[in-house]
This record gives structure tokens, sequence and C-alpha cells, in this order.
């Protein structure tokens, strides 16, 4: 039977928890304006100033973190609507030059609502000339800094990785909650994730039953956190073609004392362009609660996934940016690439089919051509449409080589077209 006083100490580290998760995240960012009008300073003249700050905050935003987006309809219905999107505006200074009022204004900007808008509108920062796909991964904790010493046979020296035990146990719990967490808050802000075990042709790579598939997992015989080459290898290959971003989280520090009572996580993200190369660091944040007296090992496990959460999700606060400005920099290069020729990839099981492959199309269809790791990348003469040269040229080439792709293999989009064996 469970004691008042340990049902007491349960609600307030419950409570704690809630508060402190509540306070998460200021979903906002202000915006410096400057506005010249022609007129003599007056009441009337601010005001007509002030509005056309507004205006301008939410175009200046969306150039910097949505280019694609500015001067489309979406762009419009924003300005329209400034006044759910606009918490508050701040005159800076104003001051008459010449025949013009002259003013600087901070504008606040519900970011968390503007981009989620942007995203029901059709015009996220992932959509535009071209898909951009965010997958969410794992890199490995560092091992070194995860103490979780929950009761004395724990602690024994038993295992290689003296503490380690219940981190190992429960570790595919706390990769699910992190990159939940993750994914929420992504969703909040109008961005869109992609979790690799959506994909029937990943789970077959699982590592155990309840492998979330993120790229790293616990190998219990050499007591170690081991990154998942195979499917690494298989993501590269699968999205070499698209424009793709894989944010990384990773566990910093996962830690519970004793002593002082302390549950305290650090995460850390980086954001990788698999197309370009880019590696950007968001850095790393953590998340600290202090628990009562008496609280079971569960409790404390399931505070440590808590405190995990709540870090990542602070620090998502600034990887939304970065997210965005890299999904912005893929649009423009896309726009840009619109009136190039396509590039279709091929994925085959063998490069000497492949390389067969190529030998057997058609030269005046094949402006480039190469075998690039698992991928044969074709770029198609200037002209040449995708759906012509996939359906009229290359399906065939590959039936007559006994190669049957299944219709769900065959992805057309824009410019990129990808096909798996």
């Amino acid at each position: 039977m469970i004691s008042r006083s340990s049902q007491t100490a349960a609600i307030a580290f419950a409570v704690l928890i809630l508060l402190l998760s509540a306070s998460i995240g200021n979903a906002y960012e202000d915006v410096g304006v400057s506005i010249s009008i022609k007129g003599t300073r007056s009441y009337k003249l601010k005001k007509e100033a002030q509005l056309l700050a507004k205006k301008q905050a939410i175009i200046s935003y969306l150039k910097r973190v949505n280019p694609s987006a500015v001067g489309k309809s979406c762009a419009k219905q924003l300005v329209n609507d400034r006044a759910a999107l606009i918490k508050r505006i701040t005159t800076q200074e104003i001051s008459q030059v010449g025949d013009y009022m002259e003013g600087s204004y901070l504008v606040r900007i519900d970011d968390e609502k503007l981009n989620y808008m942007l995203e029901e509108l059709g015009c996220g920062a992932q959509n535009g000339a071209t898909d951009v796909t965010i997958l969410i991964m794992e890199e490995p904790p560092t091992k070194a800094n995860i103490s979780m010493i929950l009761n004395p046979e724990d602690s024994t020296g038993v295992r290689k990785l003296r503490g380690l035990g219940p981190f190992a146990v429960f570790y595919t719990s706390y990769q699910r909650s992190i990159r939940d967490t993750i994914i929420s808050k992504a969703n909040k802000e109008g961005l869109k994730l992609t979790r690799l075990d959506t994909f029937d042709e990943f789970q077959k790579m699982r590592m155990s039953n309840d492998d979330p598939l993120v790229g790293v997992y616990f190998d219990d015989e050499s007591e170690d956190f081991v990154i998942n080459k195979r499917l690494l290898k298989v993501v590269r290959t699968r999205f070499a073609a698209q424009n793709t971003i894989v944010l990384y989280y990773r566990i910093e520090s996962l830690y519970f004392d004793q002593v002082t009572r302390e549950l305290n996580a650090a995460i850390a993200i980086s954001l990788y362009d698999l197309n370009s190369g880019e590696t950007k660091s968001v850095g790393s944040q953590d998340f600290m609660v202090i628990v009562p007296k008496g609280q079971s090992s569960v409790a404390i496990r399931d505070g440590l996934a808590e405190v995990a959460s709540n870090a990542a999700s602070l620090l998502m606060n600034q990887a939304k940016k970065q997210i965005r400005r890299m999904a912005s920099i893929a649009q423009v290069h896309a726009q840009k690439k619109g009136t190039l020729p396509v590039t279709v990839t091929v994925h085959l099981k063998s490069k000497r089919t492949m390389y067969n492959v190529k030998k057997n199309l058609k030269p005046s269809m094949i402006r480039h051509s190469e075998i690039k790791g698992d991928s044969l990348i074709l770029k198609l003469t200037k002209g040449i449409q995708a759906d012509d040269f996939v359906y009229g040229e290359l399906l065939g080439v590959l039936e007559g080589m006994g190669i049957k792709i299944p219709e769900n293999n065959i992805n057309l989009n824009g410019q990129e077209v990808i096909i798996q064996q």
C-alpha cells in the first residue's frame, strides 16, 4: 500500500515536470523594420507607418525563412491575416527627415502560427519548387556521460558499463520519447519529419523488435552504442537524388544523482544536407528536475525520458530556424534548376547490370551518365520529358534484361526521378 507521503511526493514530482514542460519554448521571433513615409509627423502618419511595418515584417520574415513563398497568394494571405500573426509592435525611433517621416520598429511575429498557416496554404518550407524531406536519425550517445545508478545491484561492477544497465534496457523507450517530442515540436512549426520505420523497405533492418530505426542501437555483446551502418547505407542510396535534410539528435548526457536527487539530460542536435554535404550544428540543451525521496526506479526511469524530451523540445526552438534556412536554400536551388534537364537515379542490385543499362540506352536521350556508389545517375538531354524517358525507353531496356520494376518503385518528382529495383 502506497503511503500518503509517497503519493504527495509523486504528485509534486509530476506537477514540477508539467510546470517546466508548459514553460518550454518561445514561439515568436522579433523582426526589425524601417519605414519611410512622405508627410509631416502626426498621429495619423504614425498609425499608417505601424501598419506598413507589420506588413513589411511578415514579408521580411518570409524572405529569410521561406523565399519561395514570397510573391505567391499565400504571402498575401498572411499579410491579410497579420492581426492573428503579430503579437506586438514596438516603436524604436521616429524622426522627421525633410519631407519624410522615418520610423524603426520591432515586430514580434508568432512564427509557430505563421509557419503552420504556410503549411496549410501549401507554401511550407518543404514544398515549392521541390519537396524537401527531413529525416530524423540519431548519433551515438556520449557513453561516458550517462549514469543511471538506481540501486546497489546496478553498481556492483558486474557490468562492464557500471550504472549503464538500466539505461541500456530501456534505451529504445528513450529513443522513441525524444524522437516523438522532436516530431511533435516540428509539426507545430509547420515542418514534417519523416520516420524511417514508416517505410516497409526498412523493416528488415531492425536490430530488435522495438528498434525505432533511428540509426543507433545498443549492442549487448560489445555493451556499446553502435551505428546501424547497413541502415545508413540504404538511407543514403534511397534518398540520394532527393532534397533531403537529416536531423541528427544525440543524447549528450543523461544521469540521476542519488545524492542531490537531480534528474538531468542534455540533448544535442545537428543538421546534415544529404545532397550538398553541408552540416550545421544547432548546439546542445540541458534540462533538470529535482526528484523527491522515495520515488521508485520506474518513476526515475520515466522522469529521465521526460527530461530528455524536454531538453530536445527546447533545442528545437533553435533547430527549426536552421531547418527552414536549409530547406529554403534547397527551394532556391530547385527554382534555378527548374529549366535544367531531368536527373534519373536508378538503384539496381548489380553494378554490372547498371553498366549494361547505361550502354543500351539511346545516346541521343542521355546528356551525361555515371555509376556512383549503388546508383546509376542519368542526366537527360534538355527537352526530354521524365515520363517519356522512363516509360518509353528505360523500362523497355530493363525488361529486355529480365528486370521488372514494380510501379510503386517508380518515383517521378518534377526534375528528379528515382527508380528502385
